[in-house]
C-alpha cells in the first residue's frame, strides 16, 4: 500500500514538473511574441511619425506653390507678358529640379525680366546667358537667344550644371551663375533671396512687362 502511494506521488509530481515546463513553456512563447508585436509595432510608429513629417512637409510645399502660382497670376493679369514668362519658368524649373520662386529671383537680379536685355559683358536674354562663354558647349542658337523659352532654358541648363558641381548647395550654384569659378559675390545671393513675390507689387511698375504675351 505504501509502495502503491509513492509511486501515485511519483506520477503525480512528473505530471506536474512537465505541466508546469509546458506552462513556463507557453509563457515564454506568449512573452517572446508579445515583445515581437511590441516593436513591430514600435516601428509602424516610427514610421507613422515619419510619414507625417513627410506629410506636413509636402503640405508647407504645396502651400507654398500655390501661393507662388496665385501671386504669379495676379500679377499676370497686369502685366500680359510676365504671364508668358512665369508659365515657362512653372513648367522649365520642375523639369530641372528648381523652385520656380528660386528661378523667378535669378531673372529679377539678372534682367529685371527684359527678354532682349544684353549686358556689356555679352550676356543675353531673360537669363543673361554669356554667349562667348557657352555658344558651343550648349549649341546656342544665337537667332533664338531672346526667345523666352529659349533663354530661360539655356540658363536653366547652365545653373544645373553648377549646381552639380556644387554637389547641390544652391548658393554656391548661384555664386558660380553670377561669377563663373572667379569670386563669390554674396550681394547676388542675396538679391536672389529677396524673393520678387515678398516685395512690394509697385516695384515691378519699373519692370519691361507691358509686352502683348504673344511677343517674345
Amino acid at each position: 500500500m505504501q509502495h502503491n502511494v509513492r509511486k501515485m506521488v511519483l506520477v503525480f509530481t512528473v505530471l506536474l514538473v512537465a505541466g508546469l515546463s509546458g506552462l513556463f513553456l507557453a509563457i515564454a512563447e506568449f512573452n517572446r511574441k508579445y515583445e515581437s508585436q511590441l516593436e513591430s509595432l514600435g516601428k509602424m510608429q516610427q514610421r507613422v511619425r515619419s510619414l507625417e513629417k513627410e506629410l506636413d512637409l509636402r503640405n508647407r510645399q504645396l502651400k507654398d506653390y500655390e501661393i507662388t502660382r496665385y501671386r504669379v497670376q495676379a500679377f499676370a493679369r497686369r502685366y500680359p507678358l510676365f504671364d508668358r514668362i512665369a508659365q515657362v519658368v512653372f513648367q522649365k524649373s520642375r523639369e530641372y529640379g528648381f523652385h520656380p520662386r528660386l528661378v523667378m529671383g535669378v531673372i529679377q537680379v539678372e534682367s529685371a525680366f527684359n527678354p532682349k536685355a544684353v549686358s556689356h559683358r555679352g550676356a543675353y536674354g531673360l537669363m543673361q546667358v554669356n554667349l562667348s562663354v557657352w555658344k558651343d558647349e550648349l549649341k546656342i542658337d544665337r537667332r533664338r537667344i531672346f526667345d523666352v523659352e529659349y533663354n530661360i532654358d539655356l540658363g536653366l541648363q547652365i545653373l544645373k550644371q553648377y549646381s552639380l558641381v556644387a554637389k547641390g548647395n544652391i548658393q554656391r550654384a548661384l555664386h558660380l551663375y553670377n561669377n563663373g569659378y572667379k569670386y563669390n559675390n554674396t550681394g547676388y545671393v542675396l538679391r536672389v533671396n529677396s524673393v520678387l513675390f515678398d516685395s512690394d507689387v509697385n516695384q515691378l511698375s519699373r519692370f519691361n512687362l507691358t509686352q502683348p504675351s504673344g511677343q517674345p
